[in-house]
Order: C-alpha cells, then sequence, then structure tokens
C-alpha cells in the first residue's frame, strides 16, 4: 500500500492569504459603512413620514389641535429647532405650542451620522380639518459626510406630506464634515 504525503497551508501562504484578506477589508469598510448610513437616512426620513402622518390622523379624527415636535425628554417639546434627540405627538388645543396631557406617541431616536433640522418653525401643527397650521414646513435630514447626503420631508398648508428632493436652503442647512 503506497502512503501518500497530506499537505496543508504552510505558513507563509497563510499570511499572504491573511494580507490579502486585510487588504479587501480596508477596501469593503468604508463602502459597507455609507451603506448603512444611507440606509440609516431612507429610515429616519419614512419615520418622520409616517410620524408626521399619524399626527394628522389623530388631528381629524379626535377633531382637536395636534402637535408634532422635537423632544429630548419624551415628555416636552424642545424650545429649538433640533430634532436628533426625538420627537412627540400630543394634543394642544389651546396652541399654547406644548402638549397637554401626556404625549400621545414618541420616537424618533436616530444615528449620531444623521443631522435633522425643521423649517423656521419648531414644531409642527395640524387643524381639526387636517390642514397644516402656518406655512409650508419642512425637515431636512442628511449626513456628516462629504457631500452630504440629504432627505427631505414637506408639509403643505393643507397638511400634505412628501418627500421632496432638496433645494438650496435645504442645502445650507447640512454642512459637509462634522
Amino acid at each position: 500500500m503506497k502512503m501518500t504525503k497530506l499537505r496543508g497551508f504552510g505558513l507563509i501562504e497563510q499570511i499572504i492569504a491573511l494580507a490579502v484578506l486585510a487588504v479587501l477589508a480596508t477596501i469593503a469598510i468604508p463602502a459597507f459603512r455609507r451603506l448603512v448610513v444611507g440606509y440609516e437616512l431612507r429610515v429616519a426620513q419614512s419615520d418622520y413620514m409616517a410620524a408626521l402622518q399619524h399626527a394628522r390622523n389623530l388631528a381629524v379624527n379626535e377633531q382637536v389641535r395636534t402637535i408634532f415636535c422635537p423632544s429630548r425628554n419624551a415628555l416636552t417639546c424642545n424650545l429649538d429647532n433640533q430634532w436628533e434627540g426625538g420627537w412627540l405627538i400630543g394634543r394642544d388645543p389651546s396652541g399654547k405650542q406644548q402638549v397637554e396631557g401626556k404625549p400621545l406617541y414618541t420616537g424618533g431616536r436616530y444615528s449620531p451620522s444623521i443631522r435633522i433640522v425643521g423649517s423656521d418653525k419648531k414644531h409642527f401643527w395640524f387643524k381639526p380639518d387636517g390642514g397644516s397650521a402656518g406655512t409650508l414646513q419642512r425637515l431636512v435630514l442628511c449626513t456628516h459626510e462629504r457631500p452630504p447626503r440629504i432627505r427631505v420631508v414637506r408639509v403643505a398648508m393643507q397638511g400634505r406630506i412628501r418627500a421632496a428632493p432638496p433645494e438650496r436652503e435645504d442645502v445650507a442647512k447640512c454642512p459637509a464634515g462634522r
């Protein structure tokens, strides 16, 4: 009976294979990170659109003025225009720009790689007829990349909520890099 000698990979071959794998990983990781951030941006835009639509539906169904605003503590509205800390939906029948009673819904905490800025108004109101109180409003969602990727959510005075392409003033709200 003839014995055959089994050979495996030698040390040099294993080191070369690990070096090639390290180079491939170095190339793939930044591209994968960009893919993940883009996905998070799309999810955040979809979540904000759904939350705005929900706030509008509550206003119509309950026939009460409803507020959608940024919130860091999930109990009260922020007085600034930064939405990264989250949002809340609640009833605001007297128009005091704060939730009366307990918030109905909260959410919206996203990756620190996403910046979310509102238009000049610091919150969104929906009237019992479904219209938005005030003027055309928008949320601008952008990444901290160079150049930043930007997504916009617009709310018309009639209450229509839609995704829209960014305009020049939206781009100005998203500085490239940190």
